[in-house]
Protein backbone atom coordinates (compact mmCIF):
# COMPACT_ATOMS: atom_id res chain seq x y z
CA UNK A 1 0.00 0.00 0.00
CA UNK A 2 2.81 2.34 0.84
CA UNK A 3 4.45 1.53 -2.47
CA UNK A 4 1.19 2.26 -4.35
CA UNK A 5 0.87 5.66 -2.70
CA UNK A 6 4.42 6.52 -3.67
CA UNK A 7 3.76 5.58 -7.27
CA UNK A 8 0.47 7.53 -7.32
CA UNK A 9 2.17 10.60 -5.89
CA UNK A 10 4.97 10.34 -8.45
CA UNK A 11 2.37 10.10 -11.21
CA UNK A 12 0.63 13.25 -10.04
CA UNK A 13 3.93 15.13 -9.96
CA UNK A 14 4.78 13.95 -13.50
CA UNK A 15 1.32 14.94 -14.77
CA UNK A 16 1.61 18.38 -13.21
CA UNK A 17 5.05 18.84 -14.75
CA UNK A 18 3.87 17.84 -18.23
CA UNK A 19 0.76 20.06 -17.99
CA UNK A 20 2.79 23.02 -16.80
CA UNK A 21 5.37 22.46 -19.53
CA UNK A 22 2.66 22.41 -22.21
CA UNK A 23 1.30 25.71 -20.92
CA UNK A 24 4.78 27.26 -20.97
CA UNK A 25 5.42 26.03 -24.57
CA UNK A 26 2.16 27.41 -25.97
CA UNK A 27 2.85 29.99 -28.73
CA UNK A 28 0.72 32.56 -30.49
CA UNK A 29 -0.60 32.18 -34.01
CA UNK A 30 1.41 33.89 -36.79
CA UNK A 31 0.20 37.35 -37.88
CA UNK A 32 -2.63 37.63 -40.40
CA UNK A 33 -1.79 40.06 -43.23
CA UNK A 34 -4.66 41.48 -45.26
CA UNK A 35 -4.60 44.06 -48.09
CA UNK A 36 -7.51 46.17 -49.32
CA UNK A 37 -6.67 45.31 -52.94
CA UNK A 38 -4.99 42.30 -54.43
CA UNK A 39 -4.63 39.92 -57.32
CA UNK A 40 -3.79 41.61 -60.61
CA UNK A 41 -4.07 45.40 -60.78
CA UNK A 42 -3.91 47.04 -64.21
CA UNK A 43 -2.73 50.62 -63.77
CA UNK A 44 -4.25 53.47 -65.76
CA UNK A 45 -2.40 54.53 -68.90
CA UNK A 46 0.90 56.18 -68.02
CA UNK A 47 0.38 55.81 -64.24
CA UNK A 48 3.37 54.36 -62.40
CA UNK A 49 2.34 54.98 -58.76
CA UNK A 50 0.08 53.09 -56.39
CA UNK A 51 -0.67 53.22 -52.67
CA UNK A 52 -1.10 49.78 -51.13
CA UNK A 53 -3.08 49.66 -47.89
CA UNK A 54 -4.10 46.95 -45.48
CA UNK A 55 -3.89 45.64 -41.92
CA UNK A 56 -2.13 43.06 -39.75
CA UNK A 57 -3.75 41.17 -36.88
CA UNK A 58 -1.39 39.58 -34.35
CA UNK A 59 -1.94 37.75 -31.04
CA UNK A 60 1.65 38.32 -29.89
CA UNK A 61 1.91 41.85 -31.26
CA UNK A 62 3.45 43.16 -34.48
CA UNK A 63 7.13 44.05 -34.44
CA UNK A 64 7.66 45.00 -38.09
CA UNK A 65 5.76 45.38 -41.35
CA UNK A 66 7.55 45.79 -44.67
CA UNK A 67 6.87 45.79 -48.40
CA UNK A 68 8.74 43.34 -50.62
CA UNK A 69 9.19 43.14 -54.38
CA UNK A 70 9.00 39.55 -55.56
CA UNK A 71 11.48 38.68 -58.31
CA UNK A 72 13.09 35.58 -59.80
CA UNK A 73 16.22 36.45 -57.83
CA UNK A 74 14.44 36.72 -54.49
CA UNK A 75 12.40 39.19 -52.46
CA UNK A 76 13.74 42.70 -51.99
CA UNK A 77 12.51 45.29 -49.52
CA UNK A 78 11.02 48.47 -50.95
CA UNK A 79 11.49 51.57 -48.81
CA UNK A 80 11.59 51.52 -45.03
CA UNK A 81 9.86 49.12 -42.64
CA UNK A 82 7.10 50.12 -40.22
CA UNK A 83 8.15 49.47 -36.62
CA UNK A 84 6.12 51.80 -34.38
CA UNK A 85 2.44 51.05 -33.68
CA UNK A 86 -0.23 52.41 -31.35
CA UNK A 87 -1.86 48.98 -31.14
CA UNK A 88 0.56 46.13 -32.03
CA UNK A 89 -2.36 43.71 -32.03
CA UNK A 90 -4.09 45.43 -34.94
CA UNK A 91 -1.89 47.46 -37.26
CA UNK A 92 -2.94 49.44 -40.34
CA UNK A 93 -0.33 50.06 -43.03
CA UNK A 94 0.05 52.16 -46.17
CA UNK A 95 2.92 51.82 -48.64
CA UNK A 96 3.42 54.29 -51.52
CA UNK A 97 4.85 52.50 -54.55
CA UNK A 98 6.38 54.71 -57.25
CA UNK A 99 8.24 54.28 -60.50
CA UNK A 100 6.32 51.27 -61.84
CA UNK A 101 7.31 50.93 -65.52
CA UNK A 102 6.63 47.24 -66.16
CA UNK A 103 4.90 44.28 -64.52
CA UNK A 104 5.74 44.29 -60.81
CA UNK A 105 4.88 41.75 -58.10
CA UNK A 106 4.84 42.72 -54.41
CA UNK A 107 3.81 41.25 -51.09
CA UNK A 108 3.59 42.57 -47.53
CA UNK A 109 5.53 40.81 -44.77
CA UNK A 110 4.66 41.07 -41.06
CA UNK A 111 6.86 39.82 -38.20
CA UNK A 112 5.56 39.57 -34.65
CA UNK A 113 7.48 39.89 -31.38
CA UNK A 114 7.93 36.09 -31.30
CA UNK A 115 9.67 36.29 -34.70
CA UNK A 116 6.88 34.61 -36.64
CA UNK A 117 6.70 35.93 -40.21
CA UNK A 118 3.60 35.99 -42.39
CA UNK A 119 2.90 37.32 -45.88
CA UNK A 120 0.01 38.77 -47.77
CA UNK A 121 -1.06 37.25 -51.06
CA UNK A 122 1.08 38.39 -53.99
CA UNK A 123 -0.17 41.50 -55.80
CA UNK A 124 0.72 42.04 -59.46
CA UNK A 125 0.82 45.56 -60.91
CA UNK A 126 0.65 45.85 -64.69
CA UNK A 127 1.96 49.09 -66.17
CA UNK A 128 0.09 50.45 -69.19
CA UNK A 129 2.28 52.73 -71.33
CA UNK A 130 0.88 55.88 -72.86
CA UNK A 131 -0.16 55.24 -76.43
CA UNK A 132 1.93 57.51 -78.62
CA UNK A 133 1.08 59.01 -82.00
CA UNK A 134 3.73 58.58 -84.69
CA UNK A 135 4.75 61.46 -86.90
CA UNK A 136 4.26 61.21 -90.64
CA UNK A 137 7.08 60.62 -93.06
CA UNK A 138 8.60 63.90 -94.25
CA UNK A 139 6.36 65.86 -96.62
CA UNK A 140 7.91 68.34 -99.07
CA UNK A 141 6.53 71.89 -99.24
CA UNK A 142 7.59 75.42 -100.25
CA UNK A 143 7.31 78.89 -98.79
CA UNK A 144 7.47 81.57 -101.46
CA UNK A 145 7.51 85.35 -101.45
CA UNK A 146 7.40 87.32 -104.69
CA UNK A 147 8.45 90.95 -104.44
CA UNK A 148 6.53 92.73 -101.71
CA UNK A 149 3.62 90.27 -101.61
CA UNK A 150 3.00 88.19 -98.52
CA UNK A 151 4.62 84.79 -98.50
CA UNK A 152 2.54 81.73 -99.33
CA UNK A 153 2.48 78.21 -97.92
CA UNK A 154 2.93 79.20 -94.28
CA UNK A 155 -0.64 79.36 -92.98
CA UNK A 156 -0.96 75.74 -91.86
CA UNK A 157 2.12 76.14 -89.69
CA UNK A 158 0.72 79.23 -87.95
CA UNK A 159 3.35 81.45 -89.61
CA UNK A 160 3.51 84.43 -91.96
CA UNK A 161 6.16 86.05 -94.15
CA UNK A 162 5.49 89.68 -94.91
CA UNK A 163 8.92 91.22 -94.51
CA UNK A 164 12.49 90.78 -95.65
CA UNK A 165 14.55 92.60 -93.07
CA UNK A 166 16.15 95.36 -95.17
CA UNK A 167 16.16 92.78 -98.00
CA UNK A 168 18.86 90.82 -96.17
CA UNK A 169 16.92 88.14 -94.26
CA UNK A 170 13.52 86.53 -94.69
CA UNK A 171 11.50 87.16 -91.55
CA UNK A 172 9.22 84.21 -90.74
CA UNK A 173 6.88 85.32 -87.94
CA UNK A 174 4.27 83.73 -85.74
CA UNK A 175 0.74 84.22 -87.02
CA UNK A 176 -1.66 81.90 -85.27
CA UNK A 177 1.00 79.62 -83.84
CA UNK A 178 0.90 79.40 -80.08
CA UNK A 179 4.63 78.79 -80.06
CA UNK A 180 7.54 78.81 -82.51
CA UNK A 181 10.89 77.27 -81.52
CA UNK A 182 14.16 76.53 -83.24
CA UNK A 183 15.40 73.06 -82.33
CA UNK A 184 18.73 71.36 -82.95
CA UNK A 185 19.66 69.35 -86.03
CA UNK A 186 19.36 66.02 -84.24
CA UNK A 187 15.68 66.55 -83.45
CA UNK A 188 14.74 65.91 -87.08
CA UNK A 189 15.88 62.28 -86.83
CA UNK A 190 15.28 61.53 -83.16
CA UNK A 191 11.78 62.97 -82.65
CA UNK A 192 9.41 60.28 -83.93
CA UNK A 193 6.12 60.89 -82.11
CA UNK A 194 3.77 63.79 -81.50
CA UNK A 195 4.32 63.36 -77.76
CA UNK A 196 8.10 63.66 -78.15
CA UNK A 197 7.65 66.71 -80.38
CA UNK A 198 5.33 68.33 -77.84
CA UNK A 199 7.93 67.70 -75.13
CA UNK A 200 10.66 69.31 -77.25
CA UNK A 201 8.50 72.35 -78.00
CA UNK A 202 7.80 72.70 -74.30
CA UNK A 203 11.48 72.42 -73.41
CA UNK A 204 12.80 75.13 -75.75
CA UNK A 205 12.23 78.85 -75.37
CA UNK A 206 9.82 80.32 -77.88
CA UNK A 207 10.92 82.85 -80.50
CA UNK A 208 8.85 85.55 -82.20
CA UNK A 209 10.38 84.98 -85.62
CA UNK A 210 12.96 83.00 -87.57
CA UNK A 211 15.56 84.88 -89.64
CA UNK A 212 17.88 82.14 -90.78
CA UNK A 213 17.33 82.39 -94.56
CA UNK A 214 19.06 84.91 -96.78
CA UNK A 215 16.81 87.04 -98.98
CA UNK A 216 19.77 88.05 -101.14
CA UNK A 217 21.36 84.85 -102.38
CA UNK A 218 20.52 81.19 -102.79
CA UNK A 219 21.91 78.86 -100.14
CA UNK A 220 21.40 75.53 -98.38
CA UNK A 221 20.31 75.12 -94.76
CA UNK A 222 19.54 72.52 -92.15
CA UNK A 223 17.54 74.54 -89.65
CA UNK A 224 14.93 72.69 -87.59
CA UNK A 225 11.83 74.58 -86.48
CA UNK A 226 8.67 73.49 -84.70
CA UNK A 227 5.33 75.13 -84.17
CA UNK A 228 2.28 74.49 -82.04
CA UNK A 229 -0.96 75.51 -83.73
CA UNK A 230 -3.95 74.86 -81.49
CA UNK A 231 -3.54 71.22 -80.51
CA UNK A 232 -1.38 70.38 -83.55
CA UNK A 233 2.41 70.24 -83.73
CA UNK A 234 4.64 70.57 -86.78
CA UNK A 235 8.31 69.64 -87.12
CA UNK A 236 9.89 71.63 -89.96
CA UNK A 237 13.26 71.34 -91.69
CA UNK A 238 14.44 74.29 -93.79
CA UNK A 239 16.42 72.70 -96.64
CA UNK A 240 17.43 75.50 -98.99
CA UNK A 241 16.33 78.78 -100.56
CA UNK A 242 16.39 79.94 -104.15
CA UNK A 243 16.64 83.69 -104.72
CA UNK A 244 15.83 85.11 -108.17
CA UNK A 245 15.63 88.69 -109.45
CA UNK A 246 13.10 89.91 -112.03
CA UNK A 247 13.72 92.52 -114.68
CA UNK A 248 11.72 95.10 -112.72
CA UNK A 249 14.14 94.80 -109.82
CA UNK A 250 11.86 92.73 -107.62
CA UNK A 251 13.19 89.66 -105.85
CA UNK A 252 11.50 86.29 -105.39
CA UNK A 253 12.58 83.94 -102.62
CA UNK A 254 11.48 80.29 -102.57
CA UNK A 255 12.25 78.35 -99.38
CA UNK A 256 12.12 74.57 -99.72
CA UNK A 257 11.12 72.76 -96.58
CA UNK A 258 9.89 69.38 -95.42
CA UNK A 259 7.73 68.76 -92.41
CA UNK A 260 6.30 66.05 -90.18
CA UNK A 261 3.09 66.11 -88.17
CA UNK A 262 0.51 63.69 -86.74
CA UNK A 263 -0.72 60.61 -88.56
CA UNK A 264 -4.51 60.59 -88.88
CA UNK A 265 -6.38 57.27 -88.62
CA UNK A 266 -3.20 55.37 -89.36
CA UNK A 267 -3.40 56.29 -93.05
CA UNK A 268 -0.52 58.75 -93.14
CA UNK A 269 -2.73 61.78 -93.77
CA UNK A 270 -1.83 64.99 -92.02
CA UNK A 271 -4.21 66.43 -89.46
Amino acid sequence: MKKFRSLFTAGLVLFAFVFTSCEDDEVSSPPLVLTTSGGEIVLAEGVGDYTLEGSVQSEAGVAEVRLLEVTDDGNFQIGGALTSFDDPGLVSFSFAITGITDTMVVRVEAIDVEFHASYSDDITFIYTPVEETPLTEAVAATWERVGGAAGTGLDMFGLKWTDNLKTVKAVIEKDGAGKLVQLTGEHWDTVETVEALAAAVGEFDGIDDYRGVSAMESDTYNDILATKVGDDYYLIRVIDAVVTSAGDGSTSVTINIEYKSAVEDGEGAVE
